[in-house]
């Protein structure tokens, strides 16, 4: 039977208070990186939809990694608002799929959601991950962006040409790898990250794949960046193919195994 909206507010309700603040039911992750203009509106946004959540028992988990503009002072401003909210910082910048396995690693909620740091993602969305989730309809939820008109030509031919390349090497029907998602942490304790790269996201699903675990796929808006510019280069696209070539070898083979040894 498909649960309602109420019928999940109630089962979330029904939480002692002791169960609700010994263990949150999902964290927000944020890396950030040179955001310094968009942070401000991301952490409102944000907060003003989970604080009319507060039965989903959250948390938020900033990582800002050694940013080389005010991001690190415009955050520890902006945080003044909300207190609740944990901050790791990186001396030096160590890189996205570092920042996020530390802000994983950090998080103590029963689901785990990655939301980017450049307000691209519409925050008004959050209910269609949480609520799956909560309904036990699924393990992983993914955005899959339909639409996106604020890519330049370019980068709209390369992310589908990318979604294509991983589909047919590890013969999934993904709609989009690289967006919001939300895991759980079940699964995310049952594989090690080998990823060095933006594959990261990728392999998480991959391997949740593997695993069995309930994946679904839910529509979202991709808005474009609203400030600043993208860190994303042919660099380090390149090294997420790399990555995706190694991981098919790995996967390909016979002891390859999705769970940690």
């Amino acid at each position: 039977m498909k649960l309602t909206f109420t019928d999940i507010s109630i089962i979330f309700s029904n939480m002692t208070p002791e169960k609700q603040s010994s263990s949150p039911f999902i964290s927000f992750i944020m890396p950030v990186y040179n955001e310094a203009l968009n942070i401000p509106n991301v952490l409102r946004n944000l907060h003003q939809i989970l604080y009319a959540h507060p039965e989903w028992n959250w948390e938020v988990i900033l990582i800002e990694d050694g940013s080389s503009d005010h991001t690190r002072e415009v955050m520890q401003e902006e945080l003044k608002k909300y207190p609740t909210t944990q901050l790791i910082i990186h001396e030096r910048n160590q890189g996205y799929t570092k920042s996020l396995k530390d802000g994983i690693a950090k998080a103590r909620g029963k689901f785990l959601m990655y939301i980017g740091a450049d307000e691209e993602f519409d925050c008004s969305e959050l209910p269609n991950f949480v609520i799956p989730l909560a309904a036990g309809e699924a393990d992983v939820v993914l955005g899959v962006r339909w639409q996106r008109n604020a890519y330049q030509l370019f980068r709209f031919f390369l992310s589908v040409i990318y979604i294509f390349l991983l589909n047919y090497l590890f013969r999934l029907r993904i709609n989009d790898y690289n967006w919001s998602q939300a895991w759980s942490k079940e699964l995310l304790d049952r594989i090690d990250l080998r990823s060095k790269s933006l594959f990261v996201l990728p392999e998480i699903i991959i391997k949740a794949h593997d695993l069995k675990y309930r994946i679904k796929e839910v529509p979202s808006n991709h808005r474009g960046r609203q400030a600043g510019k993208s860190s994303v280069n042919m660099r380090i696209m390149g090294h997420a193919l790399l990555d995706s070539f190694s991981f098919w070898r790995v996967r390909s083979s016979r002891k390859y195994n999705p769970a940690k040894a």
